[in-house]
């Protein structure tokens, strides 16, 4: 591993509660070329994963529960990539937060 991926690594150790990754290697990052095409507002996001206590499971988050701005969600127009662009969220080992 080297420097990217050791942080790669750790940061999800992290949010996953002490469990590691299976194996870490490097991905293509996003392109976010020049403009992107905005979808729209994005009100939530799913995914399934495995956290340690929690076991397998799916985590929805909705955004703007506190007040906070909601995200957009855009995609750039050649490489059709997701970019969730702005909104008042962070990411905590507790989970995301707005």
């Amino acid at each position: 591993m080297n420097g990217a991926t050791d942080e790669a690594a750790r940061v999800y150790r992290d949010l996953h509660w002490g469990i590691g990754p299976s194996k870490v290697k490097r991905v293509r990052k996003p392109h976010a070329g020049p403009a992107l095409a905005e979808l729209g507002r994005l009100d939530a996001v799913e995914y399934a994963t495995t956290k340690k206590g929690d076991g397998p499971s799916t985590y929805r988050h909705k955004f703007g529960e506190e007040g906070g701005k909601k995200p957009r969600l855009a995609v750039d127009p050649q490489t059709r990539d997701l970019h969730i662009v702005g909104g008042d969220y962070s990411v905590k080992r507790e989970g995301i937060r707005d």
